[in-house]
């Protein structure tokens, strides 16, 4: 992080503490996206090496939460017994392209994605209820993608056997996410992310709290503890209908979620409101959009706090906001995924009393 942020004038006098560890080192994460490959050796379910396509299994991978490795070994069989093709990247042939597995680690359950290239409805009818089967799976789903490239979702979702999605517990709310729908994949260590958020954006009962990026609401929710009226952006409209969900779930009555692109969601949301005291975001690792960040600006909120997973986006978008009227008051990292180089960070910014604006 420091690193990233020493190209910016703006960002030399913020201190960068030692990061906030995870509760666990390994077994945390509670999802798996796999690439599916046919081998000499039989089927690889794995990643690919680092500069190449060439597939490295890790099916048993050590930081996966047990009950993926478990599920994984059962789906690895299934599909097998049932002779599945898999996809050829060299020719485009083949169906079975990607298989993910979530787990909720609160009730003990996992949810396998199969990805496609087309409908096999003959294999679906014989896959759907073998996987059913395996001990702790309680949904099965397939995801139609019949592009090539390097993006592993297709827009389409259909469930084959079981409940369309789980439910998590993160700290005091249960969050339901459908196959799809974003949830961070260390939920202990998130609850952290999410108490630090709430300490810095502070809400109170009298203001109107903003969270852009919301994805199945679990910021929102958190900020609904506190502020007196909480709105949630999400581009996505399946992690909408989740967090719509997780509003009743959670017994919430100050928390409303609206479907839309936040460069324009969160103008026409300011324009309807008498004020904004408080916005959160916790974009994609492309970080805040110019436009969502003229937004933000245009609603002269008190205090902004920015998640980010990526230092590099963190670090330009601070700078952007500090020339902008908004002063980058602290920082503070998570290792949220151990093992791995990825750090996750919670910038708190505050609104200067001048404010200058620099194209």
């Amino acid at each position: 992080m420091r690193a990233a942020f020493a190209p910016y004038a703006s960002l030399a006098k913020l201190h960068v503490p030692r990061p906030i560890g995870s509760p666990r080192a390994f077994g945390y994460r509670n999802q798996a996206k796999l690439v599916a490959r046919r081998a000499r050796r039989g089927l690889l379910l794995g990643v690919y090496r680092p500069g190449t396509h060439q597939v490295v299994d890790i099916s048993a991978c050590p930081v996966h939460a047990p009950l993926i490795n478990m599920v994984l070994a059962g789906v690895r069989q299934a599909v097998e017994r049932a002779d599945v093709p898999v996809y050829d990247e060299r020719t485009g042939s083949g169906w079975l392209r990607y298989v993910a597995v979530r787990v909720s680690q609160w009730q003990k359950t996992a949810q396998v994605i199969l990805v496609v290239r087309e409908r096999l409805p003959a294999m679906e009818r014989v896959l759907g209820p073998a996987l059913h089967r395996l001990r702790r799976v309680v949904s099965v789903v397939l995801s139609v993608n019949p592009t090539r490239g390097n993006v592993i979702f297709g827009s389409e979702f259909v469930s084959l056997a079981g409940v369309a999605s789980l439910i998590e517990r993160v700290g005091h709310l249960k969050l339901k996410s459908r196959a799809g729908a974003f949830l961070q994949a260390n939920i202990a260590a998130m609850r952290r992310v999410y108490d630090q958020v709430l300490q810095w954006a502070d809400p109170h009962a009298d203001e109107t709290a903003v969270d852009v990026y919301a994805g199945v609401g679990a910021i929102s929710l958190w900020l609904g503890a506190g502020a007196g009226r909480v709105f949630g952006i999400e581009e996505s409209p399946g992690a909408v209908l989740d967090a719509k969900e997780n509003i009743r779930l959670n017994g919430f009555h100050n928390v409303r979620f609206i479907c839309g692109a936040a460069e324009t969601a969160l103008p026409a949301l300011a324009a309807r409101l008498e004020r904004i005291d408080l916005i959160t975001v916790n974009p994609p690792r492309t970080g805040v959009s110019e436009a969502t960040r003229r937004a933000i600006v245009e609603c002269r909120i008190a205090r902004l706090v920015y998640v980010s997973c990526d230092p590099a986006t963190l670090a330009r978008d601070l700078d952007w906001f500090a020339a902008n009227g908004y002063e980058p008051i602290k920082v503070q990292p998570f290792d949220l995924f151990p093992q791995t180089e990825h750090v996750e960070c919670v910038a708190l910014l505050s609104r200067q009393s001048t404010v200058g604006s620099r194209e």
